[in-house]
């Protein structure tokens, strides 16, 4: 019975412990979020990302081809949203975004950027879905090396996000097609390249220069064509490649 009263009571420690752990963390990120962590201005952000992507960011050729206003929640920034702007260029996807400073610090301190870039190639994969508990309209992006990222439209901006989306499946889809189709032309060339290969001597041919047009001897052109001697004749149908296995 002793034993049994022992390990109830320890039981009965531990469970009030780890409540009481988890109504510390829980004040603690509550504290944060409400007295350390300040809004970002979204006009100001924006602007900021404008400026952050005119500033070199941008490789040579590189054309920006759609944009949305969207803002992301990370962890680190309890949650409070990092407004920014997506980018949708014929290279990349670019996320360019500030993150929510502290209350504490200076008005005048400089904006923490935050950015993330995809190649803008078929491996990545962009998907439309409600994000925070359904309450906005956003994507996921994923790609292989590339840390999955989602970002939400800003109130306004979905259908722009849409847009961004369309324009970066479609462009894929055109790129698979474009792959498929130069597929198709070498395996259509390889097969071209094995099947043989007739010349129809005309006016002026000899087999010596015959054989050397087509990079072959004179020997070949005459066992490939069972004949005897140089002389050939107009209309004469030889075989001058044979089909390769």
């Amino acid at each position: 019975m002793k034993e049994s009263e022992g390990l109830y009571r320890t039981f009965r420690f531990l469970k009030k412990a780890l409540l009481g752990l988890a109504v510390v963390l829980i004040g603690l990120l509550l504290f944060g979020y409400f007295f350390f962590m300040r809004h970002v201005d979204a006009p100001k952000a924006w602007a900021s990302a404008a400026r952050e992507l005119q500033g070199g960011m941008l490789h040579f050729g590189e054309k920006v081809q759609r944009q949305a206003r969207v803002f992301i929640r990370r962890p680190s920034d309890y949650y409070r949203s990092a407004n920014g702007i997506l980018y949708a260029t014929n290279d990349r996807l670019i996320f360019i975004g500030v993150a929510p400073g502290e209350k504490l610090a200076s008005a005048d301190a400089p904006a923490t950027i935050v950015s993330q870039e995809f190649p803008n190639d078929t491996l990545l994969d962009m998907k439309g879905r409600r994000l925070y508990f359904l309450t906005a309209h956003g994507v996921s992006v994923t790609h292989p090396g590339v840390t999955r990222a989602v970002f939400a439209a800003t109130s306004g901006q979905g259908a722009a996000l849409d847009s961004l989306v369309d324009y970066v499946n479609a462009t894929h889809e055109s790129q698979r097609a474009a792959a498929a189709k130069e597929a198709r032309l070498r395996r259509a060339v390889a097969a071209l390249v094995k099947e043989p290969l007739y010349y129809t001597v005309k006016r002026g041919d000899a087999l010596s220069l015959i054989a050397t047009k087509f990079g072959a001897t004179a020997d070949q052109i005459r066992q490939w064509n069972q004949i005897e001697g140089d002389r050939v004749k107009i209309g004469q149908k030889l075989l001058v490649k044979p089909a390769k296995k």
